[in-house]
C-alpha cells in the first residue's frame, strides 16, 4: 500500500471513530470556542453543523442505518442545547440586565453596550466552556480509538431515546424544550417585537458582523 493510501485509510478511520479520539475533540473545542468568541455565533452554529454531518456520515458507514437523522440529533443534543442556550441569550439579555438598570440603552449606548457585550461574551464562554468540558470528559473515559464498537454489534444498537434516560438526559432535553419555547415566545416576554427578535438573531448569526 502506497503512502498516500496508507494516510487516506487512516483520515478515514479517524473520522469514522472520531467519538473516541481525544483529537477531534480538542479540535472541535478549539473551533467552537475561538471562532464563536472571537467572530460570531454563525460558527458555532457551522462548528456544530459540521459535528452533526460527520456523524450521520459515520453512522451509514459503521453504525444502524435506521432513524439516522433521529440518532445524529440525538448524539449532538448537548451541542444543540448549547446553541439553543447563546441565541436565548442574544434575546434576552436586555431583559436580564434591566434589572441592573441597563434596560434597552444596552444596544443603543456606547459605553452601557459594551459593558452589556463584554458580559454576554463571558456568559457565552462558559456555557461554551461547560459544555466543552463535557465531550472532554466523554473523550476521555469513552476511549480513544482503540475501544470503538464492532461493526456488527453497532448495527444492532437499539434506539437511544428508547433506553432509560440519565439524570443528564432529562435535563438536556428538558432545557432544550424551555429555551426553544423561550426564543419562540420572545415578543411576548420581552420588549422585542418579532422583526426585532429576528433582525437580533440576524446580527447574531452573521458570519462576518460589524
Amino acid at each position: 500500500m502506497s503512502p498516500a493510501r496508507r494516510r487516506l485509510v487512516r483520515a478515514r478511520r479517524w473520522l469514522l471513530e472520531h467519538d473516541h479520539r481525544v483529537s477531534f475533540t480538542v479540535l472541535y473545542i478549539s473551533l467552537a470556542l475561538v471562532l464563536s468568541m472571537a467572530i460570531s455565533m454563525f460558527w458555532l452554529v457551522a462548528v456544530v453543523a459540521a459535528h452533526g454531518v460527520l456523524e450521520y456520515w459515520s453512522l451509514g458507514k459503521t453504525g444502524p442505518r435506521d432513524h439516522r437523522l433521529g440518532r445524529t440529533l440525538w448524539h449532538i443534543r448537548l451541542d444543540i442545547l448549547l446553541v439553543l442556550a447563546a441565541l436565548w441569550l442574544g434575546l434576552y439579555i436586555d431583559l436580564l440586565f434591566g434589572v441592573a438598570g441597563l434596560g434597552a440603552a444596552a444596544r443603543t449606548g456606547a459605553q452601557v453596550s459594551a459593558r452589556v457585550i463584554a458580559w454576554q461574551r463571558t456568559i457565552r464562554g462558559v456555557l461554551l466552556t461547560v459544555d466543552e468540558a463535557a465531550l472532554a470528559a466523554k473523550a476521555a473515559f469513552g476511549g480513544t480509538g482503540g475501544g470503538a464498537p464492532k461493526t456488527a454489534a453497532r448495527r444492532s444498537e437499539p434506539l437511544p431515546w428508547r433506553q432509560p434516560w440519565g439524570w443528564a438526559d432529562r435535563l438536556i432535553v428538558a432545557t432544550t424544550g424551555v429555551l426553544a419555547l423561550l426564543i419562540l415566545l420572545t415578543p411576548v416576554l420581552t420588549d422585542h417585537s418579532v422583526v426585532e427578535a429576528l433582525a437580533i438573531l440576524g446580527q447574531d448569526l452573521h458570519p462576518w458582523p460589524n
